[in-house]
C-alpha cells in the first residue's frame, strides 16, 4: 500500500516549543543562539541599556553608522525576539531570573565570574534542574587563561592557523571577517543540541562550557590536521607562494570577460588533458602530446598564460561550466553581491527575502534541508528594546504599571 508523506503545511521545525534565554554579545554566542533560532526555537534576546556592541559595528547602508542596521547585527539576531533589561540592577536581575525559569535553554558569553549575582550558571541552574546553560567565552570556566579576553585576530593566531597565512617574507595574518567566532558558535549550537536532549531525556540540565581558543586547537579543519601533518611528516606548516618542489605551480585565479574571476585550483595530473581539450590551445595540444605531464613542470608559466587567455574571452560562469562539463574543476569566485544570483543558491531556496530597518532584503537560509520541514520565513533582527512590552507581559504577566514603574527605574528599556 502506497501512502503519502507528511503534509508540510502541518509540519513543525525541529525546536518548536524550545525557549532560549540569548544573554551573550558579541558574534559567537549570539551566532549559536540563531542556530537555534532557525530551527524554530523561541529565543529572546537581552541586550544591556547600551544595545550589543556588534550594532556598532558594521558594515551599515551606505557606510552611515546606525545602531538599528548593522548588517552583522541583523545577521546574528534573527529569528529572535529583542529586550533591554540592566542586568547590573537588582530589578533587573530578579526580571531575568524569572524569564530563565520559563526557559529551556540560556546561552550566556560572560568570563567566569563576571555574571551579575543570580545570574551565574551554577545559580540559573540551580532554580531549574533541567535547564541547559551554554556559556561561549575565549578560553572556557577553567585553566590559566579562564579570566583573559579574546578577539578574533587573538583567536586566529592564538589557535594555530595564522601560522600559515600570509606571504612567506612577511608578517602572518588572519582571515578577514568573524571566521573563528562563528564556528564557535555554530560549535556551541552543536554542543547544545546535544545537552539538550539529554536534558529531555532524563530530566537533568548541563552546563556546555565552550572554550573559542579550543574550537580551534581541537576542530577538524584547524589545529587537528596540522598536529597529524607533524607528526607523521615532522613538518610544520608554513606561509608559502610556492607548492611542490619550489616550483611555480600552474593554475590559480584568472580575470575573466565579465570583469570577474575563476579559480582552478590545484591541477592534477589527471586533470592535464581535460584541461589541454577545453583550452583548445592548438600549440598546448602538441606540446602536450610530445612531452606530457613534464610540460607543467618545464613551461608553467606559459601554460598560465593560455589559460589566462581562455579565461579572458568568458564570462566566469560560462569558463565554469566548459570545464566542469569536462570533468576539470573550475569555479567561479563569488562575491557577497554574485551570490545573491548564483543559480544554484537561487534554485534551492536558499536566500529568504525578510525585513530590515532600510526595507526588504536578503537573507541567508539554513545550511540544510528537513525533510517537510519548509525553510523557515526570517524574523528579522529586533530593534534595541523592541520586544521588551511585549515579554514582559505575556511571559512574566507584569501590568502595565509595572512596566512603566520599571522603565522610570531604567531597569527596562
Amino acid at each position: 500500500m502506497v501512502t503519502s508523506g507528511p503534509d508540510p503545511s502541518s509540519a513543525v521545525p525541529p525546536l518548536d516549543g524550545v525557549h532560549v534565554v540569548d544573554l551573550s554579545q558579541g558574534v559567537a554566542g549570539p551566532f549559536c543562539a540563531e542556530l537555534l533560532g532557525e530551527q524554530g526555537a523561541t529565543v529572546t534576546k537581552v541586550e544591556p541599556p547600551g544595545g550589543d556592541p556588534t550594532r556598532r559595528r558594521g558594515p551599515f547602508p551606505g557606510d552611515r553608522p546606525d545602531p538599528e542596521c548593522s548588517g552583522l547585527f541583523l545577521h546574528l539576531n534573527r529569528h529572535k525576539r529583542g529586550i533591554v533589561v540592566d542586568p547590573g540592577s537588582p530589578d533587573g536581575v530578579d526580571l531575568l531570573r524569572r524569564l530563565v525559569a520559563a526557559a529551556d535553554v540560556v546561552v550566556d558569553s560572560w568570563t567566569p565570574g563576571a555574571a551579575p549575582t543570580g545570574l551565574e550558571p551554577e545559580s540559573l541552574r540551580a532554580q531549574r534542574p533541567d535547564l541547559v546553560v551554554t556559556s561561549v567565552t575565549p578560553f572556557g570556566q577553567t585553566g590559566p587563561y579562564r579570566d583573559y579576553q579574546m578577539t578574533e585576530i587573538v583567536a586566529f593566531a592564538m589557535g594555530g592557523p595564522m601560522n600559515s597565512s600570509g606571504l612567506p617574507d612577511r608578517e602572518p595574518v588572519k582571515m578577514a571577517g568573524d571566521v573563528v567566532l562563528m564556528q564557535s558558535g555554530c560549535t556551541a549550537a552543536s554542543a547544545t543540541l546535544g545537552a539538550l536532549w539529554h536534558a529531555q531525556e532524563r530530566g537533568v540540565g548541563q552546563h556546555v562550557d565552550v572554550a573559542t581558543y579550543e574550537t580551534q586547537n581541537g576542530s577538524l579543519d584547524r589545529r587537528r590536521y596540522y598536529l597529524l601533518s607533524y607528526q607523521y611528516s615532522g613538518y610544520v606548516t608554513q606561509r608559502a607562494h610556492k607548492v611542490g618542489a619550489a616550483r611555480i605551480a600552474i593554475g590559480g585565479r584568472f580575470p575573466t570577460k565579465d570583469d570577474r574571476m575563476i579559480t582552478t585550483g590545484a591541477v592534477w595530473a589527471a586533470h592535464l588533458p581535460r584541461m589541454v581539450d577545453v583550452l583548445g590551445d592548438s600549440e598546448l595540444q602538441r606540446r602536450f602530446a610530445e612531452r606530457g605531464e613534464t610540460l607543467v613542470v618545464e613551461e608553467p608559466e606559459w601554460i598560465n598564460a593560455a589559460i589566462a587567455a581562455w579565461a579572458a574571452g568568458r564570462t566566469a560562469r560560462t569558463a565554469m561550466r566548459e570545464a566542469q562539463r569536462a570533468g576539470w574543476p573550475v569555479v567561479v569566485v563569488n562575491d557577497p553581491k554574485t551570490l545573491l544570483s548564483d543559480e544554484h543558491l537561487v534554485a534551492r531556496g536558499f536566500w529568504v527575502r525578510g525585513g530590515s530597518p532600510v526595507g526588504p532584503i536578503p537573507y541567508c537560509g539554513p545550511g540544510w534541508r528537513v525533510t517537510d520541514d519548509p525553510v523557515p520565513a526570517v524574523r528579522e533582527a529586533p530593534r534595541l528594546g523592541e520586544h521588551t512590552d511585549e515579554v514582559l507581559s505575556q511571559v512574566l504577566g507584569l501590568d502595565a504599571a509595572r512596566i512603566a514603574e520599571l522603565r522610570e527605574k531604567e531597569v527596562i528599556a
